[in-house]
């Protein structure tokens, strides 16, 4: 009874658990409770420890490591969907991207793109930090931190 009150009244996934035992939820429903910038820090880390798990794909980690070394990209919700790698400026699906980089693959250079599985290649670079100046070259210069919320609610 008391739980379904303190749902009632939008009450925190703490207060929940406190009086539904059964009831778990995830870190990253946890960061959403507490906003924006706990989304970002959460997904963040998480994409590096899984571009450090990678070891046999180094154009990735070394990526993923040179877009969070960019202030304006670590300020956007960055994900990944078949190793390319997308900035967000809204932290919720579907995405509102403002820019993917293909990484280098078997000597294949660095691709920007504005869509992920867009065949419309912006540019190329041959590092990745090359790729990260170049994706900064195509973010708006008013781009603030990422949103709560998806490219949908934008109506």
């Amino acid at each position: 009874m008391r739980a379904g009150a303190a749902w009632g009244r939008g009450g925190s996934l703490r207060e929940l658990r406190a009086g539904l035992s059964f009831l778990r939820s995830s870190k990253r429903a946890e960061a959403h409770e507490r906003g924006p910038a706990a989304v970002l820090e959460l997904q963040w880390r998480t994409m590096r420890e899984q571009a450090a798990e990678e070891p046999d794909f180094a154009g990735f980690g070394e990526l993923v490591e040179a877009a969070h070394a960019e202030p304006r990209l670590r300020q956007l919700y960055v994900f990944s969907s078949h190793w390319t790698l997308g900035f967000s400026s809204c932290t919720g699906y579907p995405f509102r991207v403002e820019v993917v980089i293909v990484p280098s693959h078997n000597g294949s250079p660095f691709r920007l793109k504005k869509y992920p599985l867009s065949d419309d290649v912006l540019g190329e670079a041959a590092t990745a930090e090359e790729a990260v100046a170049l994706a900064m070259c195509h973010l708006p210069a008013d781009l603030g931190p990422a949103v709560a919320g998806t490219t949908e609610q934008d109506g």
